[in-house]
């Protein structure tokens, strides 16, 4: 197999392990109803954010010394 494609299907693979991960989190949340009304502020969604782009950096970064 050329290497382009082992990369593509090793991307798909943890892409598809990564959105399983999240859907059985999402999936699974525990209902705390204290928690509940508690609700998502700006800086979650900032964190959350930040956090993908450390990730798509790291990717690119693998990318670039393939």
């Amino acid at each position: 197999m050329e290497k382009k494609q082992t990369v593509l299907l090793a991307g798909g693979l943890i892409g598809a392990v990564l959105g399983a991960g999240v859907a059985y989190l999402l999936m699974t949340a525990p209902s705390d109803p204290e928690k509940a009304d508690e609700p998502i502020t700006a800086g979650d969604l900032v964190s959350l954010t930040g956090a993908a782009a450390v990730i798509v950096r790291k990717v690119d970064d693998l990318r670039r010394r393939l």
